[in-house]
């Protein structure tokens, strides 16, 4: 029940703001990443101003432990203002891994402040708050991404930085055997990444990851690999992989993800 009241919301939510969104040509761009298609490396551009998109990505996950766990996030994103993102998902959750948070209600945003310059990056903040409203969830959770993105030896190659902040409102403790976990209070994450056209309709997407894993005393490193491809003007498709580096990342992660311009 409440994983559909979350869709429920999610739905009525980006009607609602889609109305608000200027008409315009649809498209989706594969040069263009968000995070999770297909890894989590974001750039700094926002979705084109006017356009309106579904998105799912789906991300299996393999902890060292053994544990499995596949999340799915439906997505609305949008361009309402020129340079500017914003987005609505419910994240869900299956698997035997821990749940918790699923059927949460995000609600996203991006601005971008610059178009790259001869030696100037393209800079963009992005930030996402999450609603208490998920599987044993409690407290108002959000998190700040502040990105960089620079192009080198033309167009097609990209260079990418993004640094995360993450604040958990309400701390739990998870009993993992005879071991109980804290999560963190606040936690940090960089992701330093590159992004190349591999063909006119395909881009490779290659990244490291460092980060504060969720709970205390817990840290992990991640290399990502991607592809995007373009099918059509309104549909982009992707595919990536993760191997953890250490005890205390994941084993491994795969993901596949839809794009739909509409």
């Amino acid at each position: 029940m409440p994983t559909f009241i979350s869709v429920r919301r999610l739905l009525l939510a980006g009607a609602c703001l889609l109305g608000l969104t200027p008409l315009a040509h649809a498209q989706s761009d594969q040069i263009n990443l968000d995070a999770g298609l297909p890894t989590r490396l974001e750039d700094a551009y926002p979705t084109a101003w006017g356009n309106r998109e579904f998105q799912l990505p789906v991300r299996y996950q393999r902890s060292r432990q053994g544990d499995n766990l596949v999340q799915y996030t439906p997505t609305l994103e949008f361009g309402p203002f020129r340079n500017t993102q914003l987005a609505v998902a419910v994240p869900i959750y299956s698997g035997n891994g821990d749940r918790s948070g699923s059927g949460n209600v995000q609600v996203s945003g991006l601005y971008n402040f610059n178009t790259e310059g001869k030696f100037l990056p393209a800079l963009a903040l992005a930030g996402t708050l999450t609603v208490p409203t998920g599987l044993r969830s409690e407290g108002t959770d959000y998190n700040g991404r502040f990105i960089l993105t620079k192009s080198f030896l033309g167009t097609l190659n990209r260079l990418h930085l993004n640094v995360v902040y993450f604040h958990n409102s309400q701390p739990g403790v998870l009993a993992e055997g005879n071991e109980l976990k804290q999560e963190r209070l606040d936690r940090f994450a960089l992701l330093v990444g590159y992004s190349t056209r591999i063909s006119p309709q395909s881009s490779l997407v290659l990244d490291f990851v460092r980060e504060q894993r969720r709970f205390r005393g817990e840290l992990g490193s991640s290399l990502e690999a991607g592809l995007r491809r373009q099918m059509n003007p309104r549909l982009v498709l992707s595919a990536g992989a993760s191997a953890g580096l250490g005890t205390d990342a994941d084993k491994f992660t795969a993901t596949l993800g839809l794009q739909h311009a509409f």
